[in-house]
């Protein structure tokens, strides 16, 4: 494993507070070929999936069962009102084709919205398997949904914790959202909020054609996957750690674990194409000029192998002018980051009646968005805008816009 670091300025001021951003490219070591994967379908059955949903969902999951690979091992778990495992973690190779005329033959969907037990027992598949299995794999569940989580009752859940604790407890296993059919009827910050927290990718698929897209991106993440666990390993931190995010090939905010001189920070799986990550600090300078200052030292761990680890420094400097520069790279992975967390703000506005903020905010990252060449996130913004001028629903603008800002591959 290759590690580049570059930090966004070198210099930094020689007393105060300062922050340093730092651009972190891990690149695999070259010939490592595609690595297998254990893929657990966590589908909602609840009597809202019904008609086409229902009929493309079975389809599109048969279809994925077909492409994957036989060394490949697939689960199913159906959740309504409760929840049942139609299929352990099993072995494609003697297995494909009665998990594909199973899922074909589903029952028609009923009961209540049950997410909670539904991810208990997709995660709880994997448990099944013994150590040995989940190793130099990629362990994955994909939740396909299109409702609230409900109670017994049907009546919808507000509170969102219980769900992100059971997506914390299994660091090594990420999840990815697909939020089918309108925002309006899904909980698309919950969704997205909890494919962050499984460290995925979420899916806004409002029409059916994109929900069968969203799929095939997952199966060419799954093919491409040379690494199934890759670790970030920090240790002699002499900073504190403000946010950790991955900016390519797609963006996921990670949970820092607080003041720590080290620790080890679980990313998921990675593809052949180079994983790129920036690392937000903060420093106190000492008053000395010329100063040279670790802020961290960090390596990389894939599927048990270390690299070797980096020192990432910076000097400081009493000159005005040595403060003003900031590597391009850097700043172009902040701007991507930025785009992606402005999102949540719009949301956070409009949800809070603040509609001049929210109007301020949508024309600063149409702007960011333009110049890095974010086509669809830019025509979604010009759509909320309009939409929230005419005091329309915006909830499908901004759960586009949530989708197709996480979407960096091509950018960098």
């Amino acid at each position: 494993m290759k590690i580049t670091v570059k930090n966004g300025s070198d210099l930094r001021p020689i007393s105060g507070d300062y922050s340093t951003t730092t651009l972190v490219e891990l690149t695999p070591d070259s010939g490592l070929g595609r690595i297998p994967s254990n893929v657990v379908f966590l589908i909602d059955g609840s009597s809202s999936m019904g008609g086409d949903k229902w009929s493309t969902v079975k389809q599109a999951v048969a279809e994925i069962i077909d492409s994957l690979k036989d060394d490949d091992r697939v689960g199913v778990v159906l959740f309504d009102s409760g929840s049942k495992e139609l299929f352990p973690l099993a072995s494609l190779a003697q297995n494909r084709q009665v998990m594909r005329d199973a899922i074909l033959n589903l029952a028609s969907p009923s009961g209540v919205t049950n997410l909670e037990a539904g991810l208990k027992q997709a995660y709880g598949a994997f448990d099944a398997r013994s150590s040995a299995d989940k190793v130099k794999r990629v362990n994955h569940i994909i939740l396909l949904t299109d409702g609230f989580p409900t109670d017994n009752q049907g009546y919808r859940i507000e509170e969102s914790l219980r769900f992100e604790q059971v997506v914390r407890k299994h660091e090594h296993i990420t999840l990815t959202g697909v939020g089918i059919g309108s925002a309006d009827d899904y909980d698309s910050s919950f969704i997205s909020k909890l494919s962050e927290l499984g460290r995925g990718s979420y899916y806004h698929a409002n029409d059916l054609a994109k929900f069968k897209q969203g799929l095939q991106e997952e199966v060419q993440k799954l093919q491409s996957s040379v690494v199934g666990n890759l670790v970030l390993k920090f240790s002699e931190i002499n900073c504190k750690i403000m946010r950790i995010a991955k900016v390519a090939p797609e963006i996921v905010i990670y949970d820092i674990s607080g003041s720590k001189n080290a620790f080890e920070l679980p990313t998921g799986s990675m593809t052949k194409d180079m994983t790129t990550f920036i690392i937000q600090t903060s420093h106190q300078g000492d008053g000395q000029v010329g100063t040279e200052i670790t802020l961290f030292n960090l390596a990389a761990n894939s599927d048990g192998k270390d690299s070797e680890k980096s020192s990432i420094k910076v000097k400081t400097t009493d000159r005005e002018s040595d403060l003003g520069q900031i590597d391009p790279d850097v700043f172009r992975a902040i701007q991507m980051l930025q785009v992606h967390l402005n999102g949540e703000q719009i949301q956070a506005s409009i949800d809070n009646g603040d509609k001049a903020k929210a109007t301020r905010l949508i024309e600063n990252t149409t702007k960011i968005a333009a110049n890095l060449g974010q086509a669809k996130v830019t025509k979604a913004l010009g759509q909320l805008s309009k939409d929230l001028e005419q005091g329309k629903s915006v909830s499908d603008n901004l759960a586009t816009i949530k989708d197709e800002a996480k979407k960096t591959r091509l950018l960098v």
